[in-house]
């Protein structure tokens, strides 16, 4: 190699050591203020809760410090809702900033030319280990979001209802206790109903024994029951193949994905879900007819596309599948899936 060759390369190589240390720098931050935002939420829900137990005790004993209790509950759980937003955005920055490093590295290594560089890590396999474990952090972040927003709320009830018998024991105010009780076991009867509910979403086992197919018909038969929404199911039930469990794995967290957006957004209107094969490629699609959304203007707003359809967008293409969202106001929504079958 030339003298020239070897000093163009070698200025190549010091550039882009500085831009990665920089970069590092920058994701390093991230990562500290994603720590303190998140020391932040957890003291947020931590007094969301108790002042909701509190004011719940106030309008249950007829107390003058309900409407008080109240406002504080409204204001805190504004707060929350905004350290919640910024958190999301703080971690979305460290994850991009990761990715970019990755790239960067994985792009910069045709300028290393090092005899021992079969030795070193395989820049593939670092970005592949990064996004399973940053894809890790984010599905905790989503269960304990759903756990706070379900089982661990019926138990503060059950709580509350409980300091309440113990007060009308102490008061020998027997003939309230009887229907105090009954409250408990309903309540504790739900949280029961929806831990198992939390436990059957995490891992489907009807994947593994019954297929995609069937695990799909399970699937959206209870998310009928749960939610009263009417869902249809088409399925080549024949025709399809019994896919790689990664796959069908995939695949089944998208349809989850989907209705439970459509749960939030899509006001009860009927959704369909068609999972068929054709010319060598295998299509899903998750339709609801609710008011629909505008995908550039959510994004303009927002300065991203939203968490949800990210996490599809992502999991589709980990499988080597494309993925598209048709979304107009007033028209309904539409996630499909194109799987190559080769």
């Amino acid at each position: 190699m030339s003298a020239t060759a070897t000093s163009l390369l070698t200025e190549a190589q010091a550039s882009v050591a500085q831009l990665i240390a920089r970069l590092r720098e920058m994701e390093a931050a991230a990562r500290e203020q994603d720590s303190l935002m998140t020391t932040r939420l957890r003291q947020a829900q931590r007094a969301l809760d108790e002042v909701v137990l509190q004011q719940q005790f106030a309008l249950q004993h007829q107390q003058a410090s309900a409407a008080t209790l109240q406002q504080r509950e409204q204001e805190l759980r504004a707060a929350f809702k905004q350290i919640a937003r910024e958190t999301e955005e703080v971690q979305h920055a460290r994850k991009q900033l990761d990715q970019i490093i990755r790239q960067i590295e994985m792009s910069s290594a045709v300028l290393r030319d090092e005899p021992t560089r079969t030795a070193q890590p395989d820049p593939w396999a670092l970005a592949l280990r990064s996004q399973v474990v940053l894809g890790r952090e984010e599905e905790r972040v989503r269960l304990a979001r759903e756990v706070h927003d379900g089982p661990a709320q019926v138990l503060a009830n059950s709580l509350m209802i409980a300091e309440q018998c113990r007060t009308l024991v102490q008061e020998q105010r027997t003939a309230d206790l009887g229907l105090m009780l009954d409250r408990m076991c309903a309540a504790t009867r739900e949280g029961l109903g929806e831990v198992r509910q939390f436990i059957a979403d995490l891992r489907p086992g009807q994947l593994a024994e019954q297929g995609l197919v069937g695990a799909l018909q399970e699937y959206t038969r209870r998310y009928q029951q749960q939610h009263g929404t009417a869902v249809m199911l088409e399925l080549d039930a024949e025709q399809l193949p019994r896919l790689p469990a990664e796959t069908e794995i995939v695949l089944y967290r998208i349809v989850q994905e989907a209705l439970q957006n459509a749960y939030k957004h899509a006001r009860g209107a009927a959704i369909t879900v068609q999972l068929r094969q054709r010319r060598g490629h295998l299509l899903l699609t998750i339709r609801d007819e609710g008011p629909g959304f505008d995908p550039r203007e959510v994004a303009r707003r927002a300065g991203r596309e939203s968490w949800g359809l990210t996490s599809m967008r992502e999991r589709a293409e980990l499988i080597g599948a494309r993925f598209h969202v048709a979304a107009r106001v007033g028209q309904g929504t539409e996630v499909s899936v194109a799987l190559p079958l080769t």
